[in-house]
């Protein structure tokens, strides 16, 4: 699970991987994106068409 929260009592936004903090940005958008890129990787691929 991915998600993205203000950073303890900072201005700060984190990005938690199942409960474990990857990364702090300092935008929320910058944030999301990471969140994003994320999600984007571990989403198994479609199979193309064999013809």
């Amino acid at each position: 699970m991915i998600e993205v929260r203000k950073y303890r009592h900072t201005r700060f936004w984190a990005v938690y991987v199942d409960g474990e903090l990857l990364a702090v940005v300092v935008y929320r958008k910058g944030a999301r994106a990471v969140a994003d890129m994320l999600l984007k990787i571990h989403q198994p691929k479609e199979a193309g068409n064999a013809a």
